[in-house]
């Protein structure tokens, strides 16, 4: 039976390493961690395997090739965090933000996303493969390059955001709007069936018409 860890602790902000062993205890035991703040946090290589995390904070922390796969955020924020190279494979977001923070690289393939929002982030190189997307609303985000193969959504909205170079293979478009966003060179397959039913602006038809290899005069 899960246990929750009351009051509310500042981790990794100390002169010691206790409250980052706690954080790890908890993990050992399958404790749901809950009403927790994160703040000021500088690791790298660290182990949050199935990490079991509710309503918290994690802010200005740095988690570099951090795995966290199959880790449960519910009701979590995350802002000015550099999650880069970390892996969050399998894992699941419910009712969570992302603010300002920077994702190069990170591995969240065939994870679960639902009621989210992310602003002002960097998600280049990012791998979204097989990822669900329900409510999720992106603003100011930069997918320059990332990979969203076989993304699967129910009402994605996005921003002012950047797809350079992005890899939608596989993902069907269909309703998806890209008229407010930057878009070029996306990867998508030969007969382009991902594009179907898309909304684009007419600047990026002409994009779509380079995809066809089309010389307009």
């Amino acid at each position: 039976m899960k246990t929750k860890i009351n009051p509310p602790r500042v981790l990794a902000e100390l002169e010691t390493m206790e409250d980052l062993n706690q954080l790890r205890q908890s993990i050992e035991e399958e404790e749901l961690l809950t009403g927790f703040l994160v703040a000021g946090a500088e690791l790298s290589e660290e182990n949050f395997y199935k990490l079991d995390a509710s309503a918290g904070k994690f802010e200005r922390s740095r988690f570099l090739d951090c795995d966290f796969e199959k880790a449960s955020f519910v009701d979590v924020i995350f802002e000015n965090c550099d999650f880069s190279n970390s892996r969050f494979g399998g894992g699941y977001f419910a009712r969570c933000e992302f603010r300002n923070c920077k994702c190069l690289g990170t591995d969240f393939h065939e994870a679960v996303f639902k009621h989210v929002s992310m602003a002002d982030s960097q998600m280049r190189y990012a791998n979204l493969s097989g990822t669900l997307f329900e409510n999720v609303n992106m603003q100011q985000c930069d997918f320059t390059e990332a990979a969203l193969r076989a993304l699967k959504y129910k009402k994605w909205n996005a921003q002012g955001c950047k797809f350079y170079g992005t890899n939608f293979f596989q993902t069907i478009l269909a309703g998806f709007d890209f008229s407010e966003n930057e878009m070029g060179n996306i990867i998508v397959s030969d007969t382009m069936k991902e594009l179907h039913g898309c909304k684009i602006s007419p600047v990026q038809a002409l994009e779509i018409v380079r995809l066809l290899e089309i010389d307009v005069i």
